[in-house]
């Protein structure tokens, strides 16, 4: 089926049920509740070895998350396992994976061999990474950026500013767009990274997780159905 939510904006629903989906780097991935890992091809789904609650896809790799919180890379078609715990992964750095672990610290991993996570100051429930910034989530849904994220300095400037609105989570593209529910931030650059404003992309129905690449907005809605949009 094909539905028209806002003008220009076209949405098919996709076959399958998911909790979490991540797209980038012309991939995508997704969990299911049950933990069963999938990938997207011309086909359809693919399943993929493996058991993870959640999993991101990016610049950075393929990373995820299993139900005990350990953090694996998928590297040659196997889930190498990596030091340290996280509820969730974001693979949108430009070489550095990010995240957050039970207690909500945030963290980083630099780029190179026998790198340790760096933890960020500050608390955040969820944490995504795009080209030059990160955003997050606290646990009251406030929104915060954090600027001068780099390939070799993924701790930005360390200094965290809040943005106006209130989303329950928050996702950078591979180019940089932020997306959050049904709302895409305005004028997003490298030398306003933080943006001028929201607009609404989605008609006002409840949207759980939401991703972006390479023109197509990806949403799973509460029903747990999944849709691709296009503009």
């Amino acid at each position: 089926a094909r539905i028209t939510l806002l003008v220009n904006t076209l949405c098919r629903v996709v076959p399958g049920k998911l909790k979490q989906l991540d797209v980038g780097n012309g991939q995508m991935f997704g969990v299911s509740f049950s933990n069963q890992i999938y990938t997207m091809y011309s086909t359809g789904w693919i399943l993929v070895p493996g058991s993870l609650k959640h999993v991101s896809v990016g610049p950075a790799g393929v990373w995820g998350v299993d139900s005990n919180n350990y953090i694996y890379k998928l590297v040659g078609g196997d889930w190498v396992v990596v030091s340290g715990l996280l509820t969730q992964v974001d693979a949108g750095g430009m070489n550095s994976p990010a995240g957050v672990n039970m207690n909500d610290d945030i963290f980083c991993l630099p780029w190179g061999q026998g790198s340790s996570w760096i933890n960020i100051i500050g608390e955040l429930k969820y944490y995504n990474c795009g080209p030059y910034s990160c955003w997050g989530v606290k646990a009251a849904d406030e929104i915060y950026i954090m600027k001068d994220v780099t390939p070799s300095f993924c701790a930005g400037s360390m200094n965290w500013e809040q943005i106006p609105r209130a989303l329950s989570m928050i996702e950078v593209s591979t180019d940089g767009k932020v997306f959050g529910d049904i709302y895409e931030r305005d004028g997003v650059s490298m030398s306003n990274p933080a943006g001028t404003g929201w607009h609404q992309v989605q008609h006002p129905q409840k949207v759980k997780h939401v991703s972006y690449d390479l023109g197509h907005l990806w949403l799973i809605k509460a029903n747990n159905s999944i849709m691709d949009c296009t503009e």
